[in-house]
């Protein structure tokens, strides 16, 4: 297959870098986008619309030299690519070709020299911000009956700065005074029982990175009065609602060495190095999947008395972030993942996809930790569950990479599931990372490839082994053990089930609810409550009934639903 597709994409290059420039001509197939004159060291995104399936781009200098090629795959008919120029770039008028064979399309764009003083603002300067943010993009948590407060940016301060690549990071010092009276009118007022929100807001360029320098002492102050507090902050590539529940501030000022008054939080926003984009777009071609957008990487870093520490474990707090796609995403085949670049692996992110009025989607994702996020577009189907009840559920789960077939066109819907089996299936729903092989257990080797999930469930108290210190992977699970960690699963996610104190009620809708075990009832009360497990066709639960790989499938769509971890 990845032969197969670089084959194409030979050839499709091959045509269009035969066809003279004077020969391209506007085709019905695909139309790009004006482009707006951008100068040396500025992003340049391409962007049209298209009934391609997938389009080559390609961009020549006025020497007709190509600076720049890829090919994008189409969403929703639309489809967008980014770069970067050189500031050593040379001035005039750029060709951007986009299409495939003959079907293609043509647009100019204007490359002038950089701001020097006047009307731009050199590297190194310090400027003041906008005053009010951009409200194109989404503030926060979406569905909340507090009403957010903007913090006053007017006295900011931002420092443009560059890395050794050429990188653009907008460093915004936030104003203490502004910050704490945000906080203050946020705690103070009548939120209808939500979390105070405050927002910070920065209008970055295409390209460039924003960090947000927070005072510690100023968060810590109103974490004592209103610990739920979110700080949402907000630029034009994503958005970090940041809780002051997940910083330890005693303990990190205790681990630098120094006071709350001379550490400061930052928070860093920012699309991938293209380099790193380009990786990304290679695995997702291995998958046979497409990326949508540009991938993006969250960072929080406490610094003072000279040395930095990174914050990356939030325990079991889900922490919100929110981009934007400029096109439309199918929720059934769109998922958010993280990337990791040293396996180059990608694991599901718990995301919910929302389309705007204006054409766009709103992907609000959760996860406890950061790191660099994408979002891809990919469908898995199996031959032998295209009849089965399940099959909807099945191929949703799979192309969010959540779960996983036999083989490449089989799923075996009908087996029976393990306790390992399940276990790794629900750490995998919960965005959990794996941890380092457990040998808590006298039954699990380090060299067993459900360790390290069984290692993660362990630590969210997912799971616990049996009396005598054994979990027995290989056995098949119960409906009611399932139950059980479902439930478990509930309260990991952050949410709250509850029954009645008599569960037997409850549960006294089964013929059988007397088979259920005493250890499982509540459990099995919760699960039912949240409508995540169902009895059979003939009323009863069949607690000690083995579960089958379909079953697992359904009773984690439905979890993973309850949850707002998918839509």
């Amino acid at each position: 297959m990845k032969f197969r597709k670089l084959s194409i994409l030979l050839a499709l290059m091959l045509c269009l870098s035969l066809v003279p420039v004077a020969a391209y001509a506007s085709s019905s197939e695909i139309e790009l986008n004006p482009i707006a004159a951008v100068e040396q060291g500025d992003s340049v995104v391409i962007s049209g619309t298209t009934t391609l399936t997938e389009v080559i781009v390609k961009v020549l200098r006025p020497s007709n030299s190509v600076l720049f090629y890829d090919i994008v795959q189409t969403s929703g008919g639309q489809f967008s690519v980014s770069f970067t120029l050189a500031d050593s770039e040379a001035k005039g008028t750029y060709k951007v070709v986009a299409g495939q064979a003959d079907q293609v399309d043509t647009v100019d764009f204007v490359v002038k020299s950089a701001s020097t003083g006047g009307g731009g603002d050199p590297i190194g300067t310090i400027t003041p911000p906008e005053t009010a943010p951009d409200t194109s993009r989404p503030v926060t948590p979406g569905e909340t009956n507090a009403n957010p407060v903007v913090v006053d940016t007017s006295n900011n301060v931002v420092d443009p700065s560059k890395d050794a690549n050429g990188r653009v990071t907008n460093i915004v010092k936030q104003d203490d005074a502004a910050l704490a009276a945000a906080l203050a009118e946020a705690a103070r007022q009548d939120n209808h029982g939500d979390t105070p929100i405050v927002y910070i807001a920065y209008s970055n360029k295409p390209g460039e990175g924003v960090e947000f320098n927070l005072s510690a002492a100023i968060l810590a102050a109103a974490a004592q009065g209103a610990p739920d507090t979110i700080v949402s902050l907000q630029t034009m590539d994503g958005e970090y609602s940041l809780p002051l529940s997940i910083i330890d501030f005693a303990a990190l000022a205790q681990s630098l060495g120094t006071t709350l008054d001379k550490i400061s939080i930052q928070v860093n926003i920012s699309t991938v190095a293209a380099d790193i984009n380009a990786q990304i777009k290679e695995k997702a071609l291995d998958l046979d999947a497409s990326q949508l957008g540009v991938a993006i990487q969250f960072t929080i870093t406490v610094a003072g008395n000279g040395k930095s520490i990174e914050l990356n474990q939030f325990g079991s707090v889900y922490v919100d972030r929110n981009i934007v796609l400029d096109s439309t995403a199918d929720n059934a085949h769109a998922t958010v993942v993280l990337y990791d670049p040293v396996t180059g692996q990608f694991s599901f992110v718990p995301a919910t996809f929302e389309k705007q009025k204006d054409g766009t989607t709103k992907i609000t994702f959760k996860r406890n930790g950061n790191s660099i996020y994408t979002a891809l577009s990919l469908t898995r189907t199996f031959n032998d569950t295209s009849t089965h009840w399940a099959n909807k559920d099945i191929e949703l789960l799979a192309s969010k990479l959540i779960v996983k077939g036999v083989s490449d066109n089989q799923f075996a819907p009908n087996k029976p599931i393990t306790r390992a089996e399940f276990t790794a299936l629900l750490v995998r729903s919960l965005g959990l990372s794996v941890e380092t092989p457990s040998t808590n257990f006298k039954d699990v080797s380090t060299d067993d490839w459900f360790a390290g999930a069984i290692g993660a469930a362990v630590k969210a108290k997912l799971v616990e082994g049996y009396n005598d210190n054994s979990f027995k992977p290989n056995d098949t699970i119960t409906r009611e053990q399932m139950a059980v960690m479902v439930a478990r699963a509930i309260t990991a996610a952050g949410k709250t089930v509850h029954v009645e104190e008599q569960h037997n009620q409850s549960l006294a809708v089964f013929t059988d609810y007397e088979d259920i075990s005493s250890w499982a009832q509540k459990s099995v009360a919760q699960s039912i409550e949240a409508k995540i497990i169902t009895g059979r066709t003939d009323g009863s639960f069949a607690p000690s009934a083995n579960a089958t790989r379909a079953e697992a499938v359904v009773m984690l769509k439905r979890l993973l639903q309850y949850a707002a971890f998918i839509n």
